[in-house]
């Protein structure tokens, strides 16, 4: 969580200034508006725990740590929230950014993109980031994906506490899978 609050903080900064972590000379792919709901139905709970913990608790000091908890850990929740919306997959000059809220970040050159296309998958982890087989990276939203990004060669990902992957195809979700394949390819060297 260390290395996370730099980047849940940004997220917040970037709501208050209106914009969104996207070069200007790239398109965002978005990829969340099917988990958002959740999200923010998850947030509006919030307010019930801390009624709950000034009705349970008695003690007076106990109840102000636990709602000074709560009170971080909403604001911590809102700012993941707001990764949802200001941290989306980009397109630029600078190659293909692939992000999953706070969780991953990692960024591929153009000349390593070989092809790109539309393709749906189902994938047997919930979400998030994993390896469904071997040199295949899967940046999933509600255990699928919908774009399919072949690499020229093999490339190395850092995935944090699961490691280091090689991959040649990288499979990811958008919410306009039409779009972010036109806008890749818009991007690429040579038409693919």
């Amino acid at each position: 969580m260390k290395g996370q609050l730099p980047i849940l903080a940004r997220a917040l900064a970037l709501v208050f200034r209106r914009q969104t972590d996207v070069p200007r000379d790239g398109v965002a792919i978005h990829y969340s508006r099917g988990i958002r709901p959740l999200f923010w139905v998850m947030l509006a709970v919030n307010p019930v725990d801390i009624v709950l913990v000034e009705v349970v608790v008695k003690s007076v000091p106990v109840r102000i740590v636990l709602l000074v908890l709560e009170i971080l850990g909403a604001l911590a929740f809102l700012a993941l929230v707001a990764t949802l919306y200001k941290y989306p997959h980009a397109v630029s000059r600078d190659g293909l950014r692939v992000r999953y809220l706070s969780f991953f970040d990692h960024r591929i050159p153009l000349a390593s993109i070989d092809s790109v296309r539309q393709a749906s998958r189902s994938l047997k982890e919930r979400g998030g980031v994993s390896v469904p087989e071997d040199g295949v990276l899967a940046v999933g939203i509600s255990q699928a994906t919908n774009i399919s990004v072949t690499l020229c060669e093999p490339r190395l990902v850092d995935l944090g506490r699961k490691g280091t992957v090689e991959i040649t195809r990288l499979d990811l979700w958008a919410d306009d899978p039409r779009a972010a394949v036109a806008a890749i390819r818009d991007q690429l060297p040579a038409s693919v």
